[in-house]
């Protein structure tokens, strides 16, 4: 079982999740088809965004910054935070260069990526939030705001969403590296920034 958490916690890791999460929006919502091309431009920013912290946090381990890759030790945990948030920002700067124009809620998206890591990390101080936990919860809180906003029709699909962020809750249990409440935490957080900044429109 404990490789089964192993495979759940890679493949779902809160660096992929956004590139997937973005990807699934792409292919249900009408109006994120009607600009194929800058959500090409967007798909490559979000994979930018995945695999260089990746490298990273890779080369961090290797100099022996952080003591595994899951940065498991709460007080190695900024730094990490840091590298990821440096990335998104870079991105983010990407999407709102003149001449990119993309619709409110999917800047609202990369900004609530932000947000909620930069809360994620204050809390940090107190106790260990669980990033793949937040990552379901902002992915899921993601879906939720763009059927409403867009009329997706995916109300019946969304308790998947729940059962696939149980599952990830389970393999990080399993792997003994967050408690419940670190679980539950990092889920409430992911959710609550993510939907309210998209509902909104980011303020943009």
């Amino acid at each position: 079982m404990r490789s089964l958490a192993l495979v759940v916690s890679y493949v779902l890791h809160p660096l992929w999740v956004p590139l997937f999460l973005f990807l699934l929006l792409w292919s249900v919502d009408p109006w994120l088809r009607l600009q194929p091309a800058m959500m090409l431009y967007v798909t490559a920013i979000l994979v930018i965004n995945a695999v260089a912290p990746a490298i990273s946090i890779y080369a961090l381990h290797r100099r022996g910054a952080l003591s595994d890759l899951e940065a498991s030790q709460r007080s190695e945990r900024t730094i990490p935070f840091i590298v990821v948030m440096f990335y998104q920002m870079l991105g983010y700067y990407a999407l709102t260069r003149p001449g990119v124009f993309l619709p409110s809620e999917v800047l609202a998206l990369v900004l609530a990526m932000i947000g909620s890591l930069a809360i994620a990390m204050v809390l940090t101080r107190w106790i260990k939030v669980s990033m793949h936990l937040l990552a379901q919860g902002g992915a899921l809180g993601a879906l939720w705001s763009f059927n409403m906003l867009h009329d997706l029709g995916l109300g019946g699909s969304l308790p998947i969403g729940f059962a696939v962020a149980g599952l990830v809750g389970w393999s990080r249990m399993r792997l003994g590296v967050h408690t419940p409440r670190e679980l539950a935490l990092g889920f409430l957080l992911g959710f609550a920034v993510v939907r309210s900044l998209i509902e909104r429109g980011g303020g943009l």
